[in-house]
């Protein structure tokens, strides 16, 4: 049964809310210690990853990372989310004052873990620089990895405002198209698996949509990334193995070793649809890939968390993530759900 505010089961949404939040967390931190890995590096010295590993000592940009803990990934994810309880709706203002607090409270640039377009944007917001234009060079896949709690607030939303609350969440560190344009990718995804629907096709189709959407709301609809989202899916078509896939889908990425927009959106959504909606099959074949492993992990892990729900994701993984974690999810997912005023 799919979901609307006419039929909804509200153990039924916190359990979608949870599979989000926790999905996020489980493949954000499975990808963490592959992360700008390439694909042979990671075969030759993990051959498969099948489970939570501690991050590389050293020459890793998550060096000491203890097993199961997750990146600035899932605390951006959360820290939107947090701004949306606080205020009941995404506002930009109040999103660029919780970003910069959380960069303050965790010293986060005299680390490794941000990208650099979060990184810019922080900087000068600290430095006075209105919200408003902190993100104007924003195009990493930095708004695309933390966006998925606004395909969750708006599943009983209409399209344009889905559209509009990835604008405003982003807006302090990623307002360009390209970047809308994979974050609206993500979150309407995230909403049309959200909603109860089984159709891996359509939840493909709602990707492409949000897509060309975000570009199109942005003012250059040229910049839409679904072409690559596209092309991306035919690699998961027309490949049998899971290994030849993970080689073919690496192999389409234009830089591995960067943050790109048009490689970490296309890869999360075909290795979700790859998977057949399988929790564990998506997490794992993501943290083999390679590249921005612990991005592409975090937004496959919000699709298939939403698809699935809390429920349908193995229990070991919710543990670690539990042991791990540095606020109690069931708690955020919780105010989340009450802010959501249904």
């Amino acid at each position: 049964m799919r979901l609307n505010k006419n039929n909804m089961d509200i153990s039924n949404l916190r359990d979608k809310i949870l599979g989000v939040f926790y999905g996020v967390a489980i493949g954000d931190a499975m990808g963490m210690p592959t992360t700008f890995l390439s694909r042979s590096e990671i075969k030759n010295k993990f051959g498969f990853v099948n489970d939570f590993l501690t991050a590389p000592m050293e020459g890793s940009v998550h060096s000491r990372l203890v097993r199961g803990e997750y990146t600035d990934d899932t605390e951006l994810t959360y820290m939107i989310a947090d701004s949306i309880i606080s205020k009941g709706f995404v506002d930009p203002e109040d999103v660029a004052k919780n970003l910069v607090k959380w960069a303050d409270d965790n010293d986060i640039l005299n680390t490794t873990l941000i990208g650099p377009s979060t990184r810019m944007a922080i900087k000068n917001l600290k430095s006075g620089v209105s919200y408003k234009i902190t993100g104007k060079n924003g195009t990493t896949n930095g708004c695309a990895m933390k966006i998925s709690s606004i395909g969750i607030f708006d599943l009983f939303s209409d399209n344009e405002k889905t559209v509009n609350d990835v604008i405003n969440a982003c807006l302090c560190t990623h307002n360009t198209a390209v970047a809308i344009s994979g974050g609206a990718a993500i979150a309407f995804a995230v909403k049309s698996a959200a909603s109860g629907n089984k159709s891996l096709s359509e939840i493909y189709d709602a990707s492409l949509l949000g897509s060309d959407l975000g570009a199109k709301f942005m003012g250059e609809p040229e910049k839409s990334i679904s072409s690559r989202i596209a092309g991306a899916y035919n690699i998961a078509k027309s490949t049998s193995s899971i290994d030849s896939f993970l080689d073919s889908l690496y192999d389409f990425l234009l830089k591995p070793d960067g943050a790109l927009t048009e490689d970490a959106v296309p890869a999360a959504i075909s290795i979700f649809l790859k998977s057949g909606g399988n929790f564990e099959n998506a997490i794992l074949m993501a943290c083999n890939l390679g590249g921005d492993s612990d991005t592409i992990g975090g937004m496959v892990g919000a699709i298939s968390g939403a698809y699935n729900g809390l429920a349908r994701i193995p229990e070991k993984w919710v543990k670690t993530i539990d042991e791990s974690a540095r606020r109690d999810i069931r708690e955020l997912g919780g105010k989340f759900l009450n802010a959501m005023q249904i």
